[in-house]
């Protein structure tokens, strides 16, 4: 008989949906809002729920899930210490996540660099085109156009202007970074955290701007 399974390690690369209200109907309708601004991005995305809230009604987490798989999300976990809420993920069919222990200080982080060289893209990424570096860095020299999208595990590089989508650490790299001449994108995301067009400060959108993550949070700073 030939291979039937064959299980390998991997780096999911998973987004995580903190949750501030108590208010199942007021979260339905800010995840509503934020889907409709990029409905294909959230097809299929693998998401870990994390409350920022002491307590839940009992039926929230359920609610919740349910909804996600309405929008074709996949809601694949909870991360809490909080006992009442590990044992609604349960029932939810959840899987539970204890909290994310911070580093000391950002030296402590272990990252794993790209594997390859860098994969240059001479000219633009047209609109419906998608650019994959696997495993490496990708620079492009050219402009990324609106609805195209641009993904690597490691750093993203973009000498001209950026209109699409970009990912970067796509493999969950969190020390990964995006460097853009002109940083007017649909969106930008570092393994699975994002910020849609509207959320970008005028300031950061000419000239050349970094894009890291800090704390489950974007970070942008001009470098000129």
């Amino acid at each position: 008989m030939g291979k039937v399974i064959e299980l390998k390690g991997s780096v999911l690369s998973l987004s995580v949906l903190k949750v501030y209200s108590d208010e199942i109907k007021q979260v339905k309708k800010n995840l509503e809002q934020k889907i409709a601004q990029a409905p294909e991005f959230f097809i299929g995305l693998a998401v870990v729920i994390e409350p920022e809230v002491d307590a839940l009604d009992a039926t929230f987490l359920a609610l919740l899930v349910e909804f996600l798989h309405q929008k074709q999300m996949m809601p694949i976990g909870l991360r809490t210490a909080n006992v009442s809420m590990r044992e609604q993920a349960s029932y939810a069919g959840l899987a539970v996540f204890d909290p994310v222990k911070k580093a000391e200080n950002r030296a402590e982080k272990i990252t794993e660099p790209a594997s390859q060289g860098a994969l240059f893209i001479e000219g633009a990424v047209r609109s419906g085109q998608q650019v994959y570096a696997q495993g490496r860095d990708l620079v492009i020299r050219g402009s990324i156009n609106p609805g195209a999208e641009v993904v690597a595990d490691g750093h993203v590089h973009v000498y001209g202007s950026v209109k699409g989508k970009v990912f970067a650490g796509n493999s969950g790299n969190t020390e990964a970074r995006i460097y853009a001449q002109k940083l007017d994108a649909e969106l930008v995301c570092i393994a699975g955290f994002y910020q849609m067009a509207e959320d970008f400060k005028p300031e950061f959108k000419q000239g050349l701007v970094e894009v890291r993550l800090d704390n489950d949070r974007l970070v942008f700073h001009k470098l000129v």
